[in-house]
Formats: C-alpha cells, structure tokens, sequence
C-alpha cells in the first residue's frame, strides 16, 4: 500500500464528507475506478428530492506541493492527455476536484474549461473556484444532460424573496366634483392661469371637474361651477366599472402624484416618466434612502463630461434617475407599477437631443442589480420617509427625515413573495464568457456622441 494510495483515498474521503455536509451525495466507484472516482448527485435541500442531476468526478490529492505557478490569487494544473480523451467519451460531464493535505484546502473545475488552444491545462482561481457551499450553484450548472438540446440549471437554494415592482395607493376618502363650463383640462388651464392658480392636482373630462383638493375659495373657482360642487365617497369613482371612471381615476393619480413629489421630481409629459430634478445647472445630485436594512445613497443626477475629441472637459450629458409610472386597479384597490428609467438632460433642465440614443446604450448596459436599486430607491422616496439629499447620515443614529406637507396620496410598500426556487445568478455570471465585460461597460457611464456645433 503505497502512500500515493493511501492519499487517493483520503482524498476521496473528505470530498465524500464535503458534499454529504453540503446536503447532497457523492457516490464513490471503488476500486474498479479508469479516471471517474466518483459522481455527485444533487438534491433539493428543502425537500430532500433527489434531482437526478449529476457530475462525474475526479479527485487529485497530493500532500503538501505547491501547484504550477502557484500564488495567492490562483494556480494551473496540468491534466494528463490520456484522462482528457477519457472524459471527453463520458455521458456525464466531468469536474475535477484538488485536494492539498497539508492546508486541507479544496478547489474544483469543470474539466471542460480548459484554456483555448492548450486542452490539457486548467486556471485555477483561488477565491471563486473553492469547493464549498457557495460552489454547488455552479456545480449544479455544469450537469448538462448531454447529448439532448438546452441546458438544465437545478435550483440549489431556496425561498428567494421576488420583490414587486407594485406599491399599493391610499387615497382620501373623500373626492370632489363639479361642472366644468371646460369640455377639457387643456381649455381650462388658459383661465386657470389669468386666474393665478398653480395647482394642477385635477382632472376635466366631458365637463366634469374631478379631484381630492376642495377648489371651493381657491383658484380652482375660475374653471368650474362654484354651485355644483359635492363632495362624493372616493370608491364611487375609484371602484367604478365605467371605462371614463378609470380613465379619469388614472390621470387624477398621476396628476396628484405630480403635485405631492413636486418638490424633487419632474414629470416628463413627453416621455411619460418622473425624475429627479436638478439642484442646480450642471450640478451632480446625492440622494440617500434606505434599501432594505442599511443606508446607503446614490448619484440621481450625474454629470457626464465628453472624454475625447475637441471638447474634452464640456459637458456632454446630464443622467437623472427616473421611472416610468402606470396606474392598475387590482380588483378594489388601486397599485402603481414601477420601471425604473433614466432622463437626460443637456444641462439638468433642458432636454437632450439625442436623449433617446443615450437612453438605449444605457439600458442596454443595466443589470439586475442596479434595476433592483433603483426600484427600492423610489419606494423609499414614495413611501414618504426619503431622506433630504443635503442631510448628514448619522452612522448611530436613524437619519432625520425631511419635513413635508400632509401627503394626499399614501404609497404602500408590498411585502416580497416567497419563491419555491432561487434563481442561481452567481452561477450564471461565473459561466457567462462577457460578464467582466459587461460589468466593466456597465460602469463607464453612458455611451456618448460627437454631437453637431
């Protein structure tokens, strides 16, 4: 019994052990082993169902020498030719697993990866290619049932919270309406003006004045029929299966929504989205607000100057954090539907004139990630607890909220839904060849355009 032997087997013996921890089974072929000591069958840690998924597996031991060019960031390791060719036949696809004695240290990797041109020779990179937990999404990924179309990934974890873009709308219980002497919004708001209101909170339709704000002893008087004014239960308009109802309920949401967020959004009739207003021309903007648990802050208003060419140093574009609203009633209540967007602006207030193209580089770059940061960002702000973006940050403290008038419209955050299987996206972007190039796109900013003097 040689020691060769004897450190196969104990190698063999702690991948055995790792995986039994990890929750799944590792199924040993003994002795009669050509190249394949072993397969790894996944199982569902939840309901203990055994997937049928597996991996062939080969365990290299060696007691305490280092690996080919070995450092602290990685190593190579050299496969025998006559093992590739071997598991180049197999049905299964075949991973190979390191173990090193002396430092009990474990990595893998899918003997498939090999470098282009040199199908012997494997990289090895000690942070992300460690046989542990975090490795089985991964694992889970290479079981690809070969010889068939597609690929099969088995959800490794479970009971992922899947966040709605939904936030739930409270409105009064109240809401007013009148006759309009208007058949519109558009031929009133002349007399409004010469009248000096600047409340647009309501809506006009078939001449009919609709909105939460009392216009008895305001402005409002100029555009309607003081006479006719009632006031009337919200859900009778809200609830209504009249097509006008919802119609005028949708605009009214949004023209109020407008009114209330005023003070740090604009609205953009033309491209139908909220954004974050500029302080100032060519002033960049910080923004805090909690996501989730932690503070944290975001630039809703970033300055883009050009990079190259004659005017290097000017400014090229301003990007503002926005979305695109939409009003649903979901059965008797009413939801606003969230899509995080981005406005750009020449300085922070004049609209782009390429706005379009830059809109489409950047979504083109957008991940899930920052989509995700941008929905919590503004339901943090709807909500009504956002954070004034010059305040100081307590670091042991609640951050002080901004002082804000009565809210007409309350936005409810809904609770995340519990999936029965988590997508496993660590998995997918360790195999994606472009995904360190889409990450380092992702980050330069905006594409940008020689644009005409």
């Amino acid at each position: 019994m040689t020691d060769n032997q004897l450190n196969g087997e104990l190698g063999e013996t702690v991948v055995k052990a790792t995986v039994l921890g990890l929750g799944h089974v590792f199924d040993g072929r003994g002795r009669l082993e050509t190249g394949v000591d072993g397969t790894i069958e996944f199982r569902d840690p939840q309901t203990g169902k055994m997937t049928g998924k597996m991996v062939a597996v080969q365990v290299k031991t060696t007691a305490n020498s280092l690996y080919t060019a070995e450092s602290d960031a990685g190593f190579e390791y050299l496969m025998k030719m006559a093992d590739v060719d071997y598991w180049r036949q197999t049905s299964l696809p075949v991973v190979i697993v390191l173990y090193r004695q002396s430092d009990q240290s474990l990595f893998w990797k899918s003997v498939a990866a090999s470098v282009p041109g040199e199908e012997r020779r494997l990289i090895f990179d000690k942070a992300a290619d460690r046989f542990d937990a975090a490795a089985m999404d991964r694992l889970a990924a290479v079981a690809v049932e070969k010889g068939r179309l597609g690929v099969f990934i088995p959800p490794m974890r479970t009971g992922e919270p899947a966040h709605l873009n939904l936030m739930r709308i409270g409105m009064p219980d109240e809401i007013f309406v009148a006759d309009s002497p208007f058949a519109s919004g558009r031929d009133a708001v002349p007399a409004l003006l010469r009248a000096d209101g600047h409340y647009f909170d309501w809506v006009i339709r078939g001449r009919r004045f609709v909105s939460f704000r009392d216009p008895r002893g305001t402005a409002l008087e100029a555009i309607i029929d003081v006479e006719t004014v009632e006031a009337v239960d919200t859900e009778l308009i809200a609830d209504s299966d009249d097509h006008d109802d919802e119609i005028v309920m949708i605009e009214l949401l949004r023209r109020t929504m407008a009114e209330q967020f005023a003070h740090e959004l604009h609205y953009s009739s033309k491209g139908r989205i909220f954004y974050f207003k500029a302080e100032d021309r060519h002033q960049a903007r910080r923004y805090h607000y909690r996501s989730l648990r932690e503070v944290t802050s975001a630039m809703v208003v970033q300055v883009y100057p050009y990079k190259k060419g004659k005017r290097v140093g000017q400014i090229h574009s301003v990007r503002h954090h926005g979305f695109s609203p939409r009003f649903e009633r979901i059965g008797s209540e009413w939801f606003l539907s969230i899509s995080p967007t981005f406005a750009f602006t020449e300085d922070g207030f004049r609209p782009h004139r390429f706005a379009s193209d830059l809109l489409s580089g950047k979504k083109r770059k957008d991940r899930n990630g920052s989509i995700r940061g941008q929905f919590f960002l503004f339901r943090f702000l709807l909500s009504g607890a956002e954070l004034s973006s010059a305040s100081t940050l307590d670091l042991f403290g609640e951050p002080e909220a901004e002082a804000r008038a009565p809210s007409v419209l309350m936005f409810e955050a809904i609770e995340p839904v519990v999936m029965d299987a988590a997508v496993p996206e660590s998995a997918w972007a360790t195999s994606d060849p472009n995904a360190k190039k889409m990450k380092a796109e992702a980050e330069d900013g905006p594409v940008q355009m020689e644009m005409p003097r």
